[in-house]
């Protein structure tokens, strides 16, 4: 089917995309030859002989030669902002030993002498065995200065001693109230100092934060760094043109750096971003504070419009809630971040606020507790068009599934980490079992329920979060170099392309209020286009992978183009 628009000949176009395979992606999935683009949006979608009539002297045409063009990609829950870490902290990711993790650490520690404290992040548990490394073989490395790595998952913080003391933690110490686990050396609970043991060295979220709110934090400009660094080494070469930053700070410079770079002209994609609410905040303080500062980000590509909560942890942590208990631990199922109470309050409060609602959880009690509190929300606070998500969704009782439709509620998921890869073996299948490791990251699930399902790579968790990979490994439930087996994932949960495809672009929009604005190719939307070198509709799904993009265009403008293309 040919898409068709009016055209407007008595304005010639600044761009003309010709002979290209165009998926618009809008309701009716239609296809064109043809898009024309003036200052900034897409004026018409068609054929190529009705675009020739927006060819003027000084229009940029562009012969595609039949390659396929789709609407930019929208990453719907990463952490773009969090790119500043590539910049000012150890680099521990791909790294296979902790032999190479201590030599990294000690040759950024010999060229910073000048540091106040030594970052890094990337470190796997799985390279270590599943425990947490130990604040000895940080000190052995450095010892007057603070040291803390982040995990690849941003929920295991490894720190030396100098950070334990800076933070105050110690075998008196017992495991913060509102949540989290100080890992302790075995054999050292009720000896001499330490009541509770004495600190190994890993914290476990949100305990880490006893480390990471004593250490002084990045500046805006810091941040700016790290976002300008995301768009050009990641977003543009990964046809990425909108994104939700999912953990923003109250009083952080994260939100200064993406309003500064949206006024300078420098930001090359639409963010929309949630500020974290914790347990222990004083909810209405905070909500004033956060609706103010809202209040203050005027731009239309950059806007704070939702408020994150942590339901629970992460599997690797044992700090994911579960309603049956961990497989290797009987007797213990994790715990909720939130008491079901505080977080139907919150939600209702935030709601009220006319804010959005995005909740990480990532076990099934943690999705349960979440969806009965969004629940809440709408007997309390009546119908309205609130959008809320829940991501990650890594394990989820099947009868929750359809409650994502009847709520509304989006369906944020991470098609990447749907393969039998190292975290399944190392991971899930110990701390889960076989049956529900075997049942982990539902995503068909969710678009035969009827839910809205926006597709993204939580990164920097995923390295690197190419949209081409989640959309084959959505489709396949395996993915060549992550698969560890020539075995899918719960194969029932394999997608269409076209799915995944909506799920990244059109889906993604809506889940973020934007699809008026991008998301599909028609006529007045912003021209946010991506051109690949393969036809991913019609090429073996297994060579989805490995295609490639060739030409990222933001509001018309190209912010990426392939040396080859």
């Amino acid at each position: 089917m040919q898409a068709h628009r009016e055209m407007q000949p008595e304005k010639s176009a600044d761009l003309v995309l010709t002979d290209g395979f165009v998926y618009t992606v809008d309701d009716q999935a239609t296809t064109a030859q043809a898009v024309a683009v003036r200052a900034g949006a897409i004026v018409y979608v068609g054929t190529n002989g009705e675009a020739k009539g927006y060819i003027g002297p000084n229009t940029q045409v562009l012969d595609l030669g039949g390659r396929l063009v789709l609407p930019g990609f929208i990453d719907s829950h990463a952490h773009a902002s969090s790119a500043v870490k590539m910049l000012y902290e150890v680099q521990l990711w791909g790294l296979a030993s902790l032999r190479a993790y201590l030599d990294a650490i000690s040759e950024f520690v010999l060229a910073h002498p000048e540091a106040e404290f030594i970052l890094g992040s990337g470190w796997d548990p799985i390279v270590l065995g599943g425990g947490g490394p130990l604040k000895g073989e940080l000190d052995s490395i450095e010892s007057q200065r603070p040291m803390a790595m982040m995990d690849l998952s941003g929920h295991s913080l490894w720190v030396n001693s100098k950070a334990l003391e800076l933070a105050r933690i110690d075998g008196e110490r017992p495991d913060p109230p509102s949540g989290g686990i100080i890992d302790r050396l075995p054999g050292t609970v009720g000896t001499p100092g330490n009541t509770y043991g004495e600190p190994s060295g890993t914290l476990r979220f949100p305990a880490d934060r006893l480390v990471t709110d004593a250490l002084p934090p990045y500046t805006a400009a810091h941040y700016r760094a790290g976002i300008e660094w995301f768009q050009e080494n990641v977003g543009g070469p990964l046809g990425i043109t909108a994104a939700f930053d999912a953990f923003l700070q109250i009083g952080g410079g994260e939100a200064e750096a993406y309003e500064e770079l949206a006024r300078d002209g420098g930001l090359t994609m639409w963010v929309r971003g949630a500020f974290e609410l914790k347990p222990e905040d004083d909810l209405p303080e905070w909500l004033s504070t956060a609706v103010a500062v809202r209040q203050r980000h005027v731009s239309p590509l950059f806007e704070p419009t939702a408020v994150k909560f942590m339901a629970d942890g992460v599997l690797e942590g044992r700090t994911a809630f579960l309603k049956e208990n961990y497989a290797d631990e009987p007797g213990f199922r994790g715990a909720p971040l939130w008491p079901p109470t505080l977080m139907a309050e919150a939600f209702a409060a935030v709601d009220r606020a006319g804010l959005q609602i995005h909740v990480h959880g990532l076990g099934d009690a943690a999705c349960a507790e979440a969806l009965d509190s969004l629940e809440c929300v709408g007997r309390t606070n009546g119908p309205r068009d609130r959008r809320p998500g829940i991501t990650h969704l890594e394990y989820v009782d099947p009868a929750d599934i359809p409650r994502f439709a009847d709520l509304s509620v989006t369906a944020v998921v991470q098609p990447y980490w749907a393969v039998k890869n190292s975290y399944y073996s190392a991971v899930a299948l110990p701390t889960l079992g076989a049956e529900r490791a075997d049942h982990q990251y539902p995503i068909r699930s969710f678009f035969d329920a009827g839910a809205l399902v926006a597709s993204s790579s939580d990164w920097y968790v995923t390295i690197p979060p190419d949209p081409l990979d989640g959309i084959q490994s959505g489709v396949l439930r395996w993915l060549q170099g992550e698969s560890e087996v020539d075995d899918p994932l719960w194969p029932e949960e394999r997608c269409t392309v076209p799915q995944m495809i909506r799920s990244f672009t059109i889906d993604g929009a809506r889940a973020n209020f934007l699809e008026g604005v991008t998301g599909s190719i028609e006529t007045g939307k912003s021209a946010d286009l991506i051109v690949l070198d393969t036809n991913i509709l019609e090429c073996d799904p297994a060579e989805i992978g490995g295609g490639k993009v060739l030409l990222t265009l933001f509001r018309g403008s190209e912010v990426y183009r392939d040396v080859e293309f």
